[in-house]
This record gives C-alpha cells, sequence and structure tokens, in this order.
C-alpha cells in the first residue's frame, strides 16, 4: 500500500503533465493504455510500462498488477486523466511495441510454410481497425498490415477495439500497397480483396495455404493498387448492399483459416 503522501493531489506533478501529453499523443515512442485489461494484455506482451497512474482508490490494482512504481493519483484529479468519458481506475504510458516496416513483411512472406495474413488500406475509424485485428488474432492470422493513409494502428481507439490483439499480433505498417503487392507476388502469396460488387463468391473462392487478404475504406473504394488482388464478394439476401468493414474482413479471415485448416 501506499502511503498517503505519495498520492498525486497537484496539476503541477509531473508525472501527471506527461500523463496528459501521452493522452494527446504527444510522447514519442509509448502507447496509451486505458484501462485494467489493456494494461495486463500489455504486461502478458512483454511490454515495459514507462508511467501508470492508478485512482488512489484502487492501490489493491497497483499491488495486484504487479506495478511497484505506479503513481497514484488522487480520484478528483484522475477523472480528467486520458482519453474517456468515464476514465478507468488505471492508465499506462508503455513502451510502443517493436516498430514492424516493409523489410520485416517481406522476410515474414519469404518464410516458408502456410501465412495468413490481413491487410488494412484505407480504413478511417481507429475502431474498426482494432476491431479487425481482433478478427485477424482470431482467425489465427500471421500479423496485420497496415497502410499509410487511414487510421494508425496504436492509437487509444484502435487499440481499446483491437482488445489487446495488436499487442499481441506482429503490425506492419507500410507506405503503399504497390511495395506490398510486389512482395507478396514474389514470394508466391496469392492477394485477395473484399469486393462490394462483382468478385468470385466467398465460398467459392480458393484463398490459397499463403494469403495475403485485403479489406478498404468503410465506403468500400479499393485503392488502385489493389486492382491485381483476387476480388470476393460475400453474397447477401434481401436488398442489403453492403456490410460493415469489420463484418466482411471477419468472414474472409474466417473462411481463409479454414480452407488452409482443411489443407
Amino acid at each position: 500500500m501506499h502511503p498517503a503522501d505519495d498520492v498525486i493531489r497537484s496539476r503541477a506533478n509531473a508525472a501527471l503533465k506527461r500523463g496528459a501529453l501521452g493522452a494527446r499523443g504527444k510522447e514519442d515512442g509509448v502507447v496509451l493504455l486505458e484501462g485494467e485489461r489493456l494494461v495486463r494484455d500489455a504486461l502478458r506482451a512483454g511490454l515495459r510500462p514507462d508511467l501508470v497512474l492508478v485512482r488512489d482508490d484502487r492501490a489493491d490494482l497497483a499491488a495486484d498488477l504487479g506495478l511497484a512504481g505506479a503513481r497514484l493519483v488522487a480520484a478528483p484529479l484522475f477523472e480528467r486523466r486520458g482519453t474517456l468519458a468515464t476514465p478507468p481506475g488505471v492508465l499506462g504510458l508503455f513502451d510502443r511495441p517493436e516498430p514492424r516496416d516493409l523489410d520485416d513483411l517481406a522476410a515474414r512472406l519469404a518464410a516458408e510454410g502456410p501465412a495468413l495474413l490481413l491487410g488494412i488500406a484505407g480504413v478511417a475509424e481507429p475502431g474498426n481497425l482494432g476491431a479487425l485485428a481482433r478478427s485477424a488474432e482470431a482467425a489465427g492470422a500471421d500479423g496485420v498490415v497496415v497502410v499509410e493513409g487511414g487510421a494508425r494502428p496504436f492509437t487509444p481507439k484502435a487499440l481499446r477495439g483491437s482488445m489487446g490483439s495488436l499487442l499481441r499480433l506482429p503490425v506492419f505498417e507500410v507506405d503503399d500497397v504497390a511495395a506490398v503487392d510486389a512482395a507478396a507476388t514474389l514470394h508466391g502469396v496469392r492477394r485477395t480483396a473484399a469486393a462490394t460488387r462483382g468478385g468470385t463468391p466467398l465460398d467459392e473462392h480458393d484463398f490459397g495455404e499463403r494469403a495475403i487478404v485485403w479489406v478498404t475504406g468503410e465506403t468500400g473504394d479499393a485503392p488502385p493498387d489493389l486492382a491485381g488482388c483476387d476480388p470476393v464478394a460475400i453474397p447477401m439476401a434481401g436488398d442489403v448492399e453492403s456490410l460493415n468493414v469489420t463484418v466482411a474482413g471477419a468472414l474472409l479471415l474466417f473462411a481463409a483459416a479454414r480452407q488452409q485448416r482443411r489443407t
């Protein structure tokens, strides 16, 4: 138990100010994690805690998490921390997961054996990006490729949406789709892209045992560089024209994973 005089009670406190900078994305090399679940996920993933703030009435949580260096914050001050309207009892700045780029992706694609990757291009909503990563982990994917120009993977909202998946999966951040497409072609990885219309029906498509499944922006507009991918459409009944990008991505990922298990 932390002694009472260790509780932060001043807005001028340096740790409190640093936490505020992290919440606004102004601290390089760290990610903001809000809530017990994400903090536990980060610790299990081996990420190093840089700063952890705990509401003073949850001092037991700091002990339970094994965070001897956590700082307790008086409840009235803690309510103004983080990005949520109702902050949880703990938030932390953790070292950002190891960055992976196109060279790392090419090395993964060059490895022998089955492979399943999720490609995300032009998805604007961070929560959707996070949910897609969660589906990728659940389907058994080997990693997530995120192309610049859309939501970023290590923002608070994306991390919350992923429920920790973005902390556990390899995340490859790349400049453009064309470079990924070239690497996939070189190493015999089949490229599939979700299509709102046209394309092979999902239940007839052969994803292959080495596959990258692309999903694109919420409007369904695909980058021109995905023109070389095999378009796959999800058959739908009634007057429904399209599915939410996270639902469509999950259906394609699980279909690809199911095929790979069978072969």
